[in-house]
């Protein structure tokens, strides 16, 4: 049946910015997703698929409250839809885990103003790099704006810290940061039993979702990495970042530094993400569910593939690692306690190998560790 000619003119706009809008998605330009999601939507509004594909997009931006209200729609053109109905169970038990960690620190439920020392660091330090940082390119002028002319870093000196954030930050945002920094150092510590002896650098970068942004050194799916120092990168329009995701991609990378600065011999790959993974926040019911899928259809990876980089596995494979990581740390803490997972850390340092030092902290051979933790049949 052809189409009449209000159908063709609508059609065929709209089809361009969708599959513009998911190109942009691949490639980890997601506020140019969203801006051709929003224009397609205006020559056909009836895809359900689309409302649930702009949700997320609209989540990797960290706009969750943006996200849901998109998923609804997206419900109420397809009650039924699997994908909208799967994404908006994730994305409300990602919101209420993350809000439940931020509402531990207590950060903003008794907000403090940066002291007058902070803020006089801050814009000194912002001042002498304003020239320090290469010159972005006009954003394109499709969306009728332009990028920053120099891309800038806020920067303080505290101590036993030197955090550099991106100037598009306010700075109540970057003090609240510096206040999850020493919750973290004081935390984690704590559970470690180790305190960095020298500062630690922490870099926070907004990689912006859009083609001109800052190259980030990180792969695209990855938010930190620890490298002798702490980088992590947020993608946020506006400029200011989740603050709960945040807390707990530096908890996460905080782990990482202390096992590296403590242990002189390597430490296994499940182990290391397994710890900074368990220490950095619990685990999502979702996240869960999918472990349990592997194990009841036998795709769990074995200790060999869990001790080699996971940078290197397909990402369905990759995220599997890190839940696997993540239980069997889950399991090996519930049932022999953190003071053996520390014994089992000073061992390694000492040059004992995995397998003796399993042997010796847990009397439990490697084979012996259940590949799931505590969901393993």
């Amino acid at each position: 049946m052809p189409l009449n000619e209000d159908m063709r003119y609508t059609a065929s706009p709209a089809l361009s910015h969708f599959q513009r809008a998911a190109l942009c998605y691949q490639q980890a330009r997601y506020v140019e997703a969203i801006h051709h999601y929003l224009a397609g939507l205006k020559f056909d509004m009836t895809r359900h698929h689309i409302y649930a594909d702009l949700a997320k997009a609209c989540e990797m931006v960290g706009e969750w409250d943006r996200a849901l209200t998109y998923l609804d729609i997206a419900l109420q053109l397809c009650p039924d839809s699997p994908t909208a109905l799967r994404r908006k169970a994730r994305l409300l038990q990602e919101k209420h885990g993350f809000d439940a960690l931020i509402g531990e620190s207590g950060i903003l439920h008794r907000p403090e103003l940066p002291s007058r020392e902070f803020l006089n660091c801050l814009e000194k330090d912002r001042d002498e790099l304003q020239d320090a940082y290469p010159v972005l390119q006009e954003a394109s002028s499709e969306y009728g704006r332009s990028a920053p002319p120099r891309h800038t870093y806020w920067r303080a000196d505290l101590g036993r810290f030197a955090l550099v954030c991106d100037a598009a930050m306010s700075a109540q945002t970057v003090w609240y940061i510096s206040q999850l920094m020493r919750r973290t150092s004081t935390e984690v510590g704590k559970l470690l039993r180790f305190y960095p002896t020298n500062p630690v650098s922490i870099t926070i970068t907004n990689t912006g979702g859009i083609s001109t942004a800052p190259q980030s050194p990180l792969p695209r799916w990855a938010s930190g990495c620890y490298d002798g120092q702490i980088r992590l990168t947020y993608c946020a329009e506006a400029g200011e970042p989740v603050l709960s995701i945040l807390y707990a991609l530096l908890r996460h990378e905080w782990v990482h530094l202390l096992i590296h600065r403590q242990l002189q011999h390597p430490c296994p790959r499940w182990l290391d993400e397994g710890l900074a993974q368990h220490i950095a926040r619990p685990m999502f019911p979702y996240e869960r569910h999918c472990l349990q899928q592997a194990v009841e259809n036998g795709y769990l990876h074995s200790f060999a593939v869990l001790n080699q980089p996971f940078s290197y596995l397909p990402a369905k494979q990759r995220k599997l690692a890190y839940l696997q990581s993540q239980a069997i740390v889950e399991y090996l803490v519930q049932q022999f306690g953190f003071a053996e997972i520390r014994q089992l850390l000073r061992r390694l340092n000492d040059g004992v190998p995995i397998e003796m030092a399993l042997a010796q902290t847990f009397r439990k051979k490697l084979v012996e560790i259940p590949l799931a933790g505590s969901l393993s049949r």
